[in-house]
C-alpha cells in the first residue's frame, strides 16, 4: 500500500470497508467500489471519478447501477460517481447528503467512518431501488482500488 493510503487508511480500516461493501452489497444488486489516488491533477475530482468508473469497468454493470466513492488524498476532495440507472432513480439531492455526512466525519479526522457511513447509506437505498436478487451475482470487486 502506498504511504499516501498508508496515511488514511490501516490495513485493519482497509478490510472494514472491503466488509462494509460486502454488506451493502446483500441488500441490493448494485455495486459499490471505492478509488483512492493521491492527487486529481489538474482535473476535478468529478472528472477524476467519472474516468474511474469508466476505468473500473462499473458502466458495464446489467443494470448500469454502480456507485464510485473516489478520494484524492492529498487534495482532500471527493467526490461520488454512479450508473446511469441509479441516476434515474433517485432525487437530485442524494448524492450531495451522503457526501455531506462523510464530509463531516472526515473532518474529524474519521475517514474509514465517513466511507462506511456513505456505504451503508448507499447500500440502503441502492436496496430500495435496486433489490438484491435471488440469482443475483458480485459483478465487480469490492477490493479498494488504489494508485
Amino acid at each position: 500500500m502506498s504511504d499516501y493510503v498508508r496515511s488514511l487508511l490501516s490495513d485493519e480500516q482497509e478490510q472494514n470497508l472491503v466488509d462494509a461493501i460486502s454488506q451493502a452489497e446483500l441488500q441490493t444488486s448494485g455495486e459499490i467500489r471505492i478509488h483512492l489516488e493521491k492527487s486529481t491533477g489538474k482535473y476535478s475530482a468529478e472528472n477524476r471519478a467519472r474516468y474511474w468508473f469508466g476505468k473500473l469497468k462499473m458502466h458495464k454493470t446489467e443494470e448500469k447501477n454502480g456507485v464510485l466513492f473516489y478520494l484524492a488524498i492529498q487534495d482532500r476532495k471527493l467526490a461520488l460517481w454512479s450508473g446511469e440507472g441509479i441516476n434515474q432513480k433517485v432525487p437530485d439531492n442524494f448524492w450531495q447528503e451522503i457526501v455531506d455526512l462523510m464530509i463531516t466525519e472526515f473532518k474529524e479526522e474519521h475517514f474509514s467512518e465517513g466511507l462506511i457511513a456513505g456505504i451503508k447509506i448507499t447500500g440502503k437505498a441502492l436496496g430500495e431501488f435496486f433489490p438484491r436478487k435471488n440469482d443475483d451475482i458480485d459483478e465487480l470487486s469490492n477490493e479498494i482500488s488504489k494508485v
